[in-house]
């Protein structure tokens, strides 16, 4: 039952230290890094639930201004713009992609593409190649660390004008209007869904096991999500390791020993000896209990 509340107190407070940063701070937790840097088998799993991770569209200059041109006909049908609205829109919308022709026509700016794609298809390389040795995957996770950050100093320009092109459409509509459509918020991504299901996710399976509610199916989906997490970065022989980890491990770590602990609740009536489900389903039990012991007298019986 320690184990229990241990491990649900564990749960809730990380959920609920994420929600309430994401509450205060104005931003978002995210799981990005732990997916875009995962290491494990299902790396590549991993970083498919970022759009775009490596922003081989918005580097691209037709899918750049194909995303440009949705945000601004989603702004358009949110706020329900008049066909002046709609004109003003789209010139707003033209300036940038001109914007955007110049940017991606500069001599510079070719040359860092150029580098970072070639680069990139390096890191690839050994990536899918199973028979990589271990310093090429390390030298690999840390050339994709330094890419990570000329990916972000090369589609920083164009973010915040394709920002600014939202803000500038968003505020043609009128201030009546803005007030009750309220604010234009983009379509969810994956990425999005996965850090509110993992913010929320905690919080409840962390709630369940304190309070020994539902307390097998919580321990299951703790014992998913921490292998999940064990997955990313697994510290396993050949692979990197986690720089972000309290310690040094090999093969075994924190995050398998609390799901291996799981586990073990899930197979365990914790929840029945003391909790809400000795309330909600206790009685139940006991009385399939003295119906067996009823059916078995009466067969001794005859």
């Amino acid at each position: 039952m320690l184990l229990r509340i241990a491990i649900g107190w564990h749960f809730l407070y990380e959920g609920l230290e994420k929600v309430e940063t994401t509450r205060k701070a104005g931003k978002s937790f995210t799981a990005e890094p732990y997916l875009r840097f995962s290491t494990g088998p299902l790396a590549p799993t991993f970083r498919g639930l970022i759009p775009d991770v490596n922003s081989i569209h918005k580097l691209n200059p037709d899918d750049r201004k194909a995303s440009w041109k949705a945000d601004v006909d989603q702004i358009a049908k949110h706020y329900h713009f008049d066909q002046a609205q709609n004109d003003k829109a789209q010139l707003l919308l033209k300036e940038s992609e001109d914007y955007a022709d110049i940017w991606f026509e500069d001599h510079e700016t070719k040359e860092n593409r150029r580098k970072y794609f070639v680069e990139l298809g390096k890191v690839q390389k050994i990536e899918q190649n199973p028979n990589a040795l271990s310093y090429e995957r390390e030298r690999a996770a840390a050339k994709r660390k330094d890419l990570d950050v000329d990916r972000r100093a090369l589609i920083a320009d164009l973010d915040a004008r394709g920002e600014t092109l939202r803000d500038a459409v968003a505020q043609l509509a009128t201030p009546e209007v803005r007030e009750a459509a309220g604010p234009y918020v983009p379509p969810r991504t994956t990425i999005d869904w996965v850090n509110l299901s993992t913010m929320w996710g905690l919080v409840i399976m962390g709630g369940c096991l304190i309070l020994g509610l539902f307390t097998p199916l919580a321990s299951l989906a703790g014992a998913v999500f921490l292998g999940q997490i064990y997955l990313s970065m697994p510290p396993w022989p050949g692979l990197p390791p986690n720089p972000m980890a309290e310690g040094h491990y090999f093969i075994v770590n924190k995050n398998l020993i609390e799901m291996l602990a799981c586990l073990a609740l899930a197979c365990l009536p914790t929840g029945s000896w003391i909790g809400l489900d000795a309330l909600l389903f206790g009685a139940r039990r006991r009385r399939r209990e003295l119906a067996r012991e009823l059916a078995e007298s009466e067969s001794a019986r005859a």
